[in-house]
C-alpha cells in the first residue's frame, strides 16, 4: 500500500498523454491517501534552466541524501500543484528502491511550502494513467 511520505515512480499524462511527463517516469511524493483517493507531489531533477527562469512559484530544492530521501540527483519538488486520482490502485512495486519514502522533516517542509499561497489540484486522466503504467490498475 502506498502511504503518505512514500515516493513512487510513474508516468503521468499531464498536461496530455503526449507530453514529457507521460514519456518518462518521474518521482512523486504521496501527500495524502484515503481509500482510493491519492494526492501526489511531483519531483524532478533540478535542471540549470530552472535556476534562471523557474516555471514554479513554490518549490523545495533537495540534495540527494539517503537519510532524507531516495533522490540520486539534486531535485526540485513542485509545491504549486497536487496530482489527484480517485479510483485507481497503486502497486507497492512503484515505490523507489533505495528508500521508499522521504523523512518527516522533508515532508513537513514540503507541506508548509504547499500551503503558503495554496496550490492547484490537477485531476489525472486515470484511463491514460493506467495505460502508461502497468503497475497502476
Amino acid at each position: 500500500m502506498i502511504n503518505e511520505k512514500d515516493v513512487v515512480r510513474m508516468k503521468v499524462p499531464y498536461p496530455s498523454i503526449s507530453d514529457g511527463m507521460a514519456v518518462a517516469s518521474h518521482m512523486y511524493i504521496c501527500n495524502k491517501h484515503s481509500g482510493t483517493v491519492y494526492e501526489y507531489i511531483k519531483c524532478q531533477t533540478l535542471k540549470p534552466y530552472m535556476l534562471i527562469r523557474n516555471p514554479m512559484v513554490h518549490y523545495h530544492d533537495e540534495q540527494p541524501d539517503i537519510s532524507r530521501n531516495p533522490f540520486t540527483r539534486p531535485t526540485r519538488i513542485d509545491c504549486d500543484k497536487l496530482f489527484l486520482t480517485t479510483t485507481v490502485h497503486y502497486d507497492d512495486r512503484l515505490k523507489t528502491l533505495n528508500r521508499p519514502d522521504v523523512c518527516e522533516d522533508l515532508f513537513r517542509s514540503v507541506r508548509v511550502e504547499l500551503l503558503k499561497d495554496g496550490y492547484t489540484n490537477i485531476n489525472i486522466n486515470e484511463i491514460e494513467l493506467k495505460n502508461l503504467n502497468r503497475l497502476i490498475y
